[in-house]
């Protein structure tokens, strides 16, 4: 059994409780490392461990990896709604999975990194979507504009047509 079908299993699956719980964090941790493995193994790119989490274990940057050949990071910040938050499918702002490109760092400063960041919760419904955005990022080494087509496509099909502000 590969090591994320054994998260999977584990009793506190998907972890919800990381906030207060150390053990669900870590756990939580895990489960976006081997889901990031899961792709990262289909090419021969080097990826290492990027930013800590920040201390206040809310789920924003809970894990994240960089790959300094390809100036390319992965950013996951992990969501799991509160009980004031409304799916968007039943009129709310709650959205259980966000993604875009961006870049960190400033040329004079050091080097530029172009990196993917997937807000999302940990469900059977979000898992697929983080699997198309890595495999599209990491494997296909789509360019950021095919990304952010890519990702304004896929939450267009989730959440319906964006509206800008006027």
């Amino acid at each position: 059994m590969d090591a994320l079908t054994a998260l999977k299993k584990h009793p506190k699956f998907p972890f919800s409780g990381y906030r207060e719980d150390e053990e669900q964090f870590l756990m939580s941790q895990m489960y976006w490392l081997e889901l990031f493995k899961s792709v990262a193994q289909q090419t021969k790119d080097s990826w290492t461990g990027w930013m800590a989490p920040l201390p206040d274990r809310d789920g924003s940057l809970i894990f994240s990896t960089l790959c300094p050949e390809l100036a390319r990071g992965v950013i996951f910040n992990q969501y799991t709604p509160t009980v004031d938050d409304v799916l968007h499918d039943q009129g709310g702002n709650y959205h259980p999975f966000v993604a875009w490109v961006a870049e960190f760092g400033d040329a004079q400063d050091g080097p530029v990194i172009e990196h993917l960041t997937i807000n999302s919760e940990i469900s059977a419904g979000c898992e697929p979507l983080c699997l198309r955005l890595l495999t599209a990022y990491v494997v296909e080494k789509r360019s950021r504009p095919e990304m952010e087509e890519m990702i304004r496509t896929l939450e267009e099909q989730l959440y319906g047509p964006v509206v800008s502000p006027p």
